[in-house]
């Protein structure tokens, strides 16, 4: 019976997709029968009642049965919210509330948050209840953070920790738990002064948790949560891996409860979750169903029926992309995804090329003008209602990017390109997703985790029924399961650098004497592991040849009041270069020699003269190794981000432990790399403006608002200020920044 019924919904979708002219007694017919198939216990049939509610929802019917059908179905599957999505797209959509359906809904919906969950957000919130360390897999819109406060309000916990891996998911949380969560100092900042009896709610990446663990080590936290958990698996060979999985052992085995989130995840290490005694779920189902069109000009050349046109694929890309984004009825917006960061700009120029200028956020244009360049693409790209995002742009100019994408009025953003960058968690309002390119930046395939992670951007909850994905390239193979595995519990040889972060009763027994055979050849070397472990996750056999250089030198740095001479500073960091930089941190643009000097020298430049962003864009060294302005805007945006802000910091700090370890070996004075440190990571040595930095405000706003907070010694204080002066505050930055300032403050 259960096959017959999927057939008639099978039948009656391909009909509706293929605009075929469907009867409304034949919806009458699909209605009813999903109705019934609700009663299944399968997630497929579940799936399936979804996708017919959706795509029948979508045709914004008329007909008062319809929509009572619609409705009951809506019922029952308690996805309550579609009732609300279609009371705002089909106006005359009025069917009769039961008293039963109210309190069905109410059952639904929390008391102490007014949140109404769907059908399988409650079965997360009740698995979590019953287990209390729980792993969810589950795609994009199922709303798996929408369950975090739940969880909070539901129990009773003083110190908890959201693990976010951006500072874009990052700020979105700290807002959503500030505005609806009460009794608890809310940080987005390492830089909280914890007090005994208080309650707290850390909203941080694995970095600053990271750093906020090394400086309050007594700090216990009872329930923690990390988004976008995939990114602990070793296989993703990325630089950040390391640090969300030395974050997760850490926080787990402080025998806390946690909630570890994250979409299309075919499995998580079952060594961890034998380790953790934690419990895994996975959800396949599609709350905003999705329709596939593969229009690979190789394979599927031809005429294709998109909705209600018709269009013609070539083997040219662009020209279908051109044809898919021209069809009348493939209506809303565009995110496009390219693999490499110059194909993302390039084509959102050739699209720009092709169309007149349209109303657009005029403040936007100015500050971009005014802060980066006059010529950069992206200015001329809004104008016309198109927009780019990569990782190499500062997390701000990303964020407001995706704020005027996300934009519904005539002046926001139609088409957004971009890299994998789009599916670290970022919230759109794409309907329609492109995927222009079947491979990553490495040039490899991508694999079927990026791949479903770009597709799942299609389509946002409470505001479409439907999102459509485009193949411009299609890959033949099957999907691969999506196995979260944890260095140092499931690969055959772990790196010495995660073992060494482990305590002793958690090394796996298999590398116990890969560890021990470390241990006794430092031992040897009169070398203490726990200087190598000091300095996390960097390279053990770097640090030793580093330790035997500096033994073998006469060298002696004398920094006076933590002012190192040019000369001095260049050398330590052609020191470090030479002994810690990996391959994957030289790049192609620092590789040899020639790149070594030249990254040295714009550091100095960095550190002793403080340039903006613009001033560092127009340096000669700079005009030097670009010839465009656009690829010296990337080039700017890649010291900074990753140079700057990230590897040489890391460095830095090894370096410094490294040094003064044998310099009292040699009875020498120590040597103290702080500010040198904290000028490259941050921008700024001054503690308020650490502080200011470490919410996500770029270092070119904090230096106009700087003295306002010149007195705050915590995060709590700049809350504070903040509240108290703000009027005063808007008033000497331009109105883009006071946006940015309230998104992030």
């Amino acid at each position: 019976m259960d096959s017959h019924m999927q057939e008639t919904i099978k039948t009656t979708l391909a009909e509706i997709k293929s605009k075929t002219n469907i009867s409304t007694q034949a919806l009458e017919h699909a209605l009813i029968i999903t109705y019934r198939l609700l009663d299944s216990k399968l997630e497929s049939d579940y799936n399936l009642c979804l996708s017919s509610i959706c795509h029948i929802a979508n045709l914004k019917h008329t007909d008062r049965m319809v929509q009572q059908l619609l409705h009951d179905c809506i019922i029952k599957s308690r996805v309550f919210l579609y009732n609300n999505l279609l009371s705002t797209t089909t106006p005359s959509y009025s069917p009769e509330f039961s008293a039963q359906d109210s309190i069905l809904q109410n059952f639904y919906t929390s008391s102490k948050t007014n949140t109404t969950l769907t059908k399988p957000q409650k079965e997360v919130f009740d698995a979590f209840q019953r287990e209390r360390r729980l792993i969810v897999s589950a795609p994009t819109s199922f709303g798996k953070t929408r369950i975090i406060r739940e969880i909070i309000s539901a129990n009773d916990y003083k110190r908890i920790a959201l693990i976010m891996p951006t500072v874009s998911l990052l700020s979105e949380q700290y807002q959503d738990i500030k505005s609806n969560i009460e009794g608890f100092t809310v940080s987005k900042s390492s830089k909280v002064k914890i007090k005994p009896d208080e309650k707290y709610i850390l909203v941080l990446t694995p970095e600053r948790m990271s750093a906020f663990l090394d400086e309050n080590p007594e700090f216990a936290v009872d329930f923690f949560v990390m988004d976008e958990i995939y990114k602990t698996d070793y296989k993703l060979n990325d630089d950040r891996y390391k640090v969300f999985s030395d974050i997760l052992y850490r926080l787990a085995k402080q025998s806390t409860h946690f909630y570890l989130i994250g979409p299309y995840i075919s499995d998580f290490s079952s060594r961890f979750r034998e380790r953790f005694n934690a419990k895994f779920i996975r959800f396949d189902l599609e709350i905003v169903q999705k329709d596939y069109y593969k229009l690979d000009g190789i394979k599927n050349n031809g005429h294709h029926t998109i909705e209600d046109g018709n269009i013609r694929i070539t083997k040219n890309k662009y020209t279908n992309f051109s044809r898919i984004i021209s069809q009348p009825s493939v209506d809303g917006k565009f995110l496009v995804y390219r693999y490499r960061k110059q194909y993302v700009e390039d084509t959102a120029k050739s699209l720009a090329d092709s169309k007149n200028e349209k109303e657009h956020n005029r403040d936007l244009v100015d500050y971009l003008a005014n802060s980066i360049s006059h010529d950069w693409d992206l200015i001329n790209c809004i104008k016309r209602g198109i927009g780019f995002h990569h990782g190499g742009m500062p997390r701000h100019i990303q964020d407001l990017i995706v704020d005027e994408f996300n934009d519904n009025s005539k002046t926001g953003l139609d088409y957004l390109f971009c890299t994998t960058s789009l599916t670290e968690g970022i919230n759109s309002a794409a309907k329609n997703v492109v995927i222009y390119d079947k491979n990553m930046g490495t040039g490899d395939t991508l694999g079927t985790l990026d791949r479903k992670n770009i597709e799942g951007r299609a389509g946002r909850f409470m505001q479409h029924f439907i999102g459509r994905i485009f193949y411009l390239e299609t890959d033949d193979r099957e999907d691969q399961d999506s196995v979260i595995e944890i260095e140092y519990l499931d690969k055959t040889k772990p790196d010495i650098e995660t073992l060494l972060q482990l305590d002793h009763h958690d090394i796996p027994h298999e590398q116990i004497d890969l560890h021990n055979s470390f241990l006794d050849r430092v031992s040897n070397l009169n070398i203490p592991d726990s200087l190598i472990r000091s300095n996390r996750f960097v390279s053990a056999e770097g640090q030793i040849r580093l330790i035997q250089y500096l033994r073998s030198t006469n060298k002696n740095y004398t920094i006076e009041d933590q002012y190192i001479k040019k000369e001095i500073q260049s050398e330590i960091l052609s020191i470090i270069f030479d002994f810690l930089f990996t391959e994957k941190d030289k790049g192609k643009s620092f590789n040899n020699e020639v790149g070594k000097s030249i990254l040295i020298q714009l550091t100095n430049y960095y550190v002793y003269h403080k340039p903006p962003f613009k001033l560092m864009l127009t340096s000669n060294t700079v005009k030097g190794q670009r010839k465009t302005e656009n690829a010296r805007i990337r080039y700017v945006f890649d010291l900074f981000t990753k140079y700057f802000e990230f590897t040489w910091p890391k460095y830095i700090k090894a370096f410094e432990n490294l040094y003064n370890f044998t310099a009292i070996e040699k009875g020498r004075s120590p040597i103290h790399l702080d500010m040198l440190v904290a000028q490259l990571e941050y921008g700024t040595t001054k503690p308020h403006e650490i502080i200011l930095r470490d919410t996500g405000l770029p270092n070119e706003i904090i230096g106009k608002i700087s003295d306002f907070y010149k007195e705050c010694k915590t995060f709590e204080d700049v809350q504070r200020v903040t509240q108290e002066q703000r009027r005063a505050i808007s008033k000497g930055i331009h109105t883009i920044e006071s946006k940015v300032i309230d998104k992030y403050l």
